[in-house]
Formats: C-alpha cells, sequence, structure tokens
C-alpha cells in the first residue's frame, strides 16, 4: 500500500537526535547521587524531520526521585522565540500542576504549581528550572520558532 502523501507530517515516535545535546555535569551528578525524574521523551520535531517545521520536544515528567530541589536544565539564551509549556494531569482539575517547578526569567523566580503556557523572547535569559516535587505526571513541552534547536548562551557541560 502507498503511502499517503502528508504522513511525513504526523509523527508517532521520537526520532533519535542525529547527535545528543550535552548534559551539564552538576546533572549527572545529581542523576548519580539518586535525585532524577523519571521521564518519558515522547516526540521531537525540527527541520531534519519535516522540512520547514520549527523545533519542538515534548516530555512527560513521572516522578521525582531522591530529596531536594533537582536541577533539570541551566540557564541560557537563543536567538529565536520560545514557549514552554507545562500540563498537570490531576483528575478533575486540569490547571493544577501536580507538582512544583521552579524556573527564572532574566533575574526574577516563578514557582509554578498551575497548568501553564510560558512564552520567552528571543535573547531572554531563561531558566534553571527545578523540579521540587511531582505528585501526579505533568507534560512538559517546548517549542520555538527557530527551525532547530540552538543555544545563544548556557552552552557548558
Amino acid at each position: 500500500m502507498a503511502e499517503n502523501k502528508y504522513a511525513k507530517y504526523i509523527l508517532t515516535d521520537v526520532k533519535p537526535m542525529e547527535r545528543p545535546l550535552p548534559v551539564p555535569e552538576m546533572i549527572e551528578k545529581q542523576r548519580r547521587a539518586g535525585n532524577y525524574v523519571e521521564s518519558t521523551w515522547m516526540f521531537a520535531l525540527d527541520d531534519s524531520v519535516a522540512r520547514g517545521a520549527f523545533y519542538t520536544n515534548c516530555v512527560w515528567l513521572w516522578s521525582k526521585k531522591g530529596s531536594g530541589n533537582l536541577e533539570m536544565e541551566i540557564a541560557h539564551t537563543h536567538d529565536f522565540d520560545e514557549t514552554l509549556g507545562f500540563v498537570g494531569t490531576v483528575p478533575g482539575k486540569p490547571r493544577e500542576l501536580g507538582g512544583e517547578i521552579e524556573l527564572w526569567l532574566e533575574d526574577e523566580r516563578y514557582v509554578l504549581n498551575k497548568s501553564c503556557l510560558i512564552f520567552v523572547p528571543g535573547g531572554m535569559k531563561h531558566l534553571p528550572l527545578y523540579i521540587h516535587w511531582i505528585d501526579h505526571p505533568i507534560f512538559w513541552w517546548t517549542a520555538g520558532n527557530g527551525t532547530m534547536y540552538t543555544r545563544t548562551s548556557g552552552k557548558e557541560v
């Protein structure tokens, strides 16, 4: 059977990255100490998957392991606009996050406990991102109007 003309635009599996993103040493150190988040990387879309597509990543955050706040990402910037989304799965309470996440926009700290969308203009320093706790799975995605994920700062490993 011939494949449909536009089937390439429907993703049902994550495409392996051509080269993995570097993992900052402090994140590896946390994991070795037993502090990590059980997660599933669901989808990745960019120009290498569908020509002209903007970049998008989707991850399920299932549960937090270990004690203390867990740093998931370091502060960085992009030369494109980006959105971050966090959606909770508390039954009957879709606006509740079911966890607590801390993130920074420039020098301002935000503690999230509600499902939300965040707009990050190109060039704005954002994050680090910390997971304080997770009681219910959280769906996290990022998307930017660049065709490939790149950073202009925050490349430290």
